[in-house]
């Protein structure tokens, strides 16, 4: 009897599984649709990845394919998925609005009687969401103690504003009323003045604003007007620091005066300045510490106060420059300070465009103060032209420069 080699047994059961293998058909990749449906709409764009597989009744491959996804690529977003639409949620943009705002009360150029209410009042379309914002700035002034500050509501079905406000019986002269809203503002030039059948005892103080700089040792001009003085007296003091007590009055004036303009200085001593940065100015009638209530005390306001070394003191000023006017052919009287003049001189110049109308040197004395006259040509063209005061040349040069007006 033979015996069986165990070794060819093996061979032969190794052959029979080879050609079985080799024999059998590849089975094709599948697409798992639940998969595909769920990251389609975890994308956001069920239209590019499909919820259903066709498989074509083509033969089948003879071999295997050499990647087999198990997850549907990645969509990114298209332009038209990432707009806004009214349901997204998200904010959509808007054109700005354009607003057409008018003033019917005050007219440009009127007179306002101070010390007395005055109705303002327009028109705007379309009507906004938000009140009008209506201020009255004095000429050259933002401080909120010298300008009126309201807000007026619009009629929802016409668009009509008014707003009704007692006038502050700071200053008298130029001023502008600025309307606003959303970014649109409407200014109209007025004039301050004091009604005339004016009764109460009122002295305003056009010049210096508040806020203004004050250098010790040097002139301070100040002016305003009047009505009803007692006594017929003003009185004018400047008081340093603390300058909410009057044991510091550095320096005072009386004079006499009317109903009407007025003018003063005063020369501020060296020393005011050591160790304070604030005046504080107090014009009035009656006395300086009087307690009478017919004294209007609202002409007190606050100046910066510095030496003659600081940069701020480098300044020029003009008595009542808002209210300069010049004309044709007649010499117009100026008056200013100038601190630190390089050479002691500044050139005084009456300018339109590119022309020089006149011009003059003013050699200001040892506390700054100058006077002068300027004659513009008589064939100068009335309108608007500039004032400019200047000193030194080159590094040295510095100029300052006043809006005024050429008259016929």
């Amino acid at each position: 009897m033979m015996k069986r080699n165990p070794l060819n047994a093996t061979l032969l059961a190794f052959f029979l599984l080879f050609g079985l293998l080799a024999c059998a058909e590849p089975t094709p990749a599948t697409t798992n649709t639940a998969t595909t449906e769920a990251i389609a709409e975890a994308e956001g764009d069920a239209t590019t990845v499909p919820t259903e597989t066709d498989t074509p009744e083509t033969a089948a491959p003879t071999t295997m394919p050499t990647e087999t996804p198990t997850t549907a690529p990645k969509v990114e977003p298209t332009e038209a998925a990432t707009a806004p639409s009214t349901g997204s949620g998200q904010a959509v943009p808007t054109e700005p609005v354009s607003y057409t705002l008018t003033v019917d009360s005050p007219q440009p150029n009127q007179a306002i009687d101070v010390a007395r209410d005055f109705t303002f009042s327009g028109s705007i379309s379309p009507v906004p969401s938000q009140r009008l914002e209506i201020e009255l700035v004095v000429a050259g002034s933002r401080s909120g103690s010298d300008t009126l500050l309201a807000f007026a509501d619009v009629e929802a079905t016409s668009g009509s504003w008014s707003i009704t406000q007692p006038i502050p019986p700071r200053r008298t002269g130029p001023a502008t009323l600025h309307v606003r809203v959303a970014g649109t503002d409407v200014a109209v030039p007025v004039q301050l003045q004091f009604a005339a059948d004016e009764a109460s005892t009122i002295v305003t103080v056009n010049q210096p604003l508040s806020g203004q700089i004050a250098v010790a040792g040097q002139t301070l001009l100040i002016s305003g007007e009047s009505r009803n003085l007692i006594d017929g007296k003003i009185q004018v003091g400047l008081f340093g620091c603390p300058a909410d007590t009057d044991e510091n009055l550095e320096a005072h004036i009386e004079f006499e005066a009317g109903n009407g303009p007025w003018r003063a200085q005063i020369i501020l001593p060296e020393t005011a300045a050591s160790d304070c940065d604030t005046a504080h100015l107090r014009v009035t009638t009656g006395g300086l510490t009087n307690n009478n209530p017919q004294v209007a005390w609202a002409s007190d306001q606050f100046l910066t106060l510095v030496t003659p070394n600081d940069e701020r003191a480098n300044i020029f000023t003009v008595w009542e420059a808002a209210q300069l006017r010049f004309s044709p052919g007649r010499a117009a009287a100026l008056v200013g300070t100038a601190v630190n003049p390089v050479d002691g001189l500044v050139q005084v110049e009456l300018v339109q465009g590119d022309v020089v109308l006149a011009a003059a040197t003013a050699v200001p004395d040892l506390f700054g103060y100058w006077e002068t006259s300027l004659t513009p040509p008589a064939n100068a063209e009335p309108g608007e032209a500039q004032l400019r005061l200047s000193t030194g040349a080159d590094d040295t040069y510095r100029e300052f420069i006043l809006p005024v007006q050429l008259g016929s």
